[in-house]
């Protein structure tokens, strides 16, 4: 005789998922402790990052709804007053991604970065960096602020480890309407492709354990990024227009589209999608450097299109097609980066308008999608996460915010004989308890 309880089961199965979430939320707190000087500014991001959820739109009238707040003010000079900044807070990304999501030491490149930009569209032109430009999320050009960013990936799933806001022309050179969206004096004009690059340069400063990159056209075209992930020893797949110049070890001079003439085509697949292995036809054509390929990809249902990627793979990888096919088909997981930061984030309802307002609330955005990748790997065993208790007595942390953990010499309330303020229909007492 079998007998099902699905009651316990659900029970067993919440209790997983609470205990996992405070414990991911004690490293959290411990994050924001270091970021943030004061533990009720910590309190404050904790409350807007764990807000941001569908039924939420992210602005801070709502997100303050959400954590309980009497109105928005805090949620608010969150993102407008606190002195602190925001570069702090991305830069603690990298750390926490490569803690939270393990990659399979059998997979056969590991962990790596997908490149990849999105748009936000607006309406007026008072939000900073707001211009009409391409915006690929709709294919024309729009009324939006362009961001840049860089997903990690790993088997175990992609999350955003670093962002950039892309400055258009006219902003770089308006002074007036530069000081009017708080955009730094100092920050100098960078193409998108620039802008990847510095994050190149910064996950492998700070240690990231990554070994290949992927990114589209766009960025295949630029040296410079290019040259970054060479110096930083990472393997990459670009892919690149089909009138792309390569040089053949025989010293031609062709076209991409030109190398397909004398392409032998094999049937791989480049990785598992919804419907099963993503199959195609790949060649792989050598130039006239030992450690740079064309990459061609041909469609099964459609052999007229054609996919053209400049593949590179440093001393001690193996430069073979699997390898690189396998870095090409791993691009795709930063578009579901971008469509979670939207779809389940609301990253992309944001009201701010000033560049700091703008990059705190994407910062603690990639946060809040760390966040629930970690929930995610510790409901499945992928990592070990230490007690509640420990991870903050153990950090350092001051981002607690619970009443226990507060006193009077933190909040700073002078014991005179002042009236209370209180909020209208709440009693008032003569003094603080």
């Amino acid at each position: 005789m079998e007998t099902n309880n699905d009651d316990t089961a659900a029970s067993a199965s919440i209790d997983d998922v609470a205990d996992c979430a405070v414990r991911v939320d004690a490293q959290v707190r411990a994050v924001l402790g270091r970021v943030l000087a004061q533990r009720r500014s910590a309190g404050v991001a904790f409350g807007y990052l764990s807000a941001l959820s569908p039924g939420v739109r992210a602005n801070c009238w709502a997100l303050a709804e959400e954590a309980g707040h009497e109105g928005p003010h805090r949620m608010q000079a969150l993102l407008r007053t606190y002195r602190r900044d925001w570069k702090d807070m991305r830069g603690e990304l990298a750390g926490l991604a490569a803690a939270w999501l393990p990659c399979d030491p059998g997979d056969l490149i590991g962990p790596g970065i997908a490149i990849d930009e999105t748009a936000q569209l607006k309406h007026g032109d008072a939000v900073s960096c707001v211009a009409p430009q391409h915006a690929g999320m709709t294919g024309e050009v729009e009324n939006c602020v362009a961001t840049v960013f860089a997903a990690y990936v790993t088997t175990s799933g992609q999350v955003w480890a670093d962002f950039d806001v892309y400055m258009p022309d006219r902003w770089a050179w308006d002074a007036e309407r530069r000081r009017a969206g708080g955009i730094p004096e100092d920050l100098a004009m960078a193409t998108k492709p620039d802008l990847a690059a510095g994050q190149v340069r910064r996950l492998a400063a700070a240690g990231m354990p990554i070994g290949w990159a992927a990114f589209d056209e766009v960025y295949t075209r630029s040296g410079t990024l290019r040259e970054a992930c060479e110096q930083a020893g990472l393997a990459y797949a670009g892919i690149a227009p089909c009138d792309f110049l390569i040089t053949l070890p025989s010293g031609a001079v062709i076209r991409a589209d030109q190398a397909v003439r004398d392409a032998v085509f094999e049937r791989r697949s480049c990785g598992a999608g919804t419907k099963g292995p993503r199959l195609a036809d790949w060649a792989l054509t050598a130039t006239a450097s030992p450690r740079h390929f064309l990459l061609i990809r041909r469609l099964i249902s459609r052999p007229e299109q054609l996919t053209f990627y400049l593949c590179y793979a440093p001393e001690g990888r193996p430069a073979t097609m699997p390898y690189f096919i396998t870095i090409a088909g791993r691009r795709w997981p930063a578009e579901e980066t971008l469509k979670t930061g939207k779809d389940v984030l609301g990253w992309d309802q944001c009201q701010a308008r000033a560049w700091d307002a703008a990059c705190r609330h994407t910062a603690l955005s990639a946060l809040a999608q760390l966040r629930q990748a970690a929930v995610r790997d510790a409901l499945c065993r992928l990592i070990r996460l230490p007690p509640a208790g420990g991870a903050s007595s153990a950090s350092g942390s001051r981002g607690s915010d619970t009443e226990a953990d507060i006193d009077d010499a933190d909040l700073r309330i002078p014991l005179s004989d002042a009236p209370v303020p209180a909020y209208p229909g709440s009693p008032a007492r003569a003094r603080p308890a």
